[in-house]
């Protein structure tokens, strides 16, 4: 009884969503002070690769828009590349990865805050390639937060520690 009456509710919410997207930017940046690594910030295209993905695997509900989402009303998703390795060579080079911080805000207001970090170790990918991969895995990821609505704050504090969980805590990318 109750599943049907759940299913009508869902239906009925959904027209809503669609009218309130999540609006990011096209290109996330790097956390305040850090400067990640150069030489794949300028030659791979995973900074801009990541929110096209996400908008895709969100399936309607982020929208990528230029302008600035400090002045936008309604939902908006800040992200930040918080840590990352990346290095040519594949798995000679030792494992590459990524953690990024999703910001969600609703009117200005911090309502949710998700830091998922993913890791690959391939024989044969370049660094470029191997942020590509890692970009996919945590747009998939990301764009799972945002369905799920299990929305909580988790860093009240903008420069808090960054914690890399052991290997078997990071899921697998396929």
């Amino acid at each position: 009884m109750r599943l049907p009456l759940a299913l009508c509710l869902l239906l009925l919410a959904l027209p809503a969503l669609a009218d309130n997207p999540i609006r990011t930017s096209p290109v996330i940046e790097l956390r305040e002070g850090y400067a990640g690594y150069p030489e794949f910030m300028k030659e791979c295209d995973w900074t801009a690769e990541f929110p096209a993905r996400l908008a895709e695997y969100s399936k309607g509900l982020v929208e990528l828009t230029d302008q600035d989402l400090a002045t936008l009303p309604g939902r908006v998703l800040r992200i930040r590349i918080m840590h990352m390795r990346s290095a040519d060579g594949g798995a000679f080079s030792g494992p590459k990865w990524a953690m990024i911080r999703a910001e969600l805000y609703e009117d200005g207001a911090l309502v949710g805050q998700y830091q998922p970090y993913r890791r690959t170790m391939t024989l044969f990918r370049d660094g470029c390639s191997s942020l590509s991969k890692i970009s996919n895995a945590l747009a998939a990821d990301t764009a799972a937060w945002l369905r799920r609505g299990d929305f909580k704050i988790e860093y009240a504090n903008d420069q808090a520690a960054i914690e890399i969980g052991p290997e078997e805590d990071v899921p697998p990318i396929h």
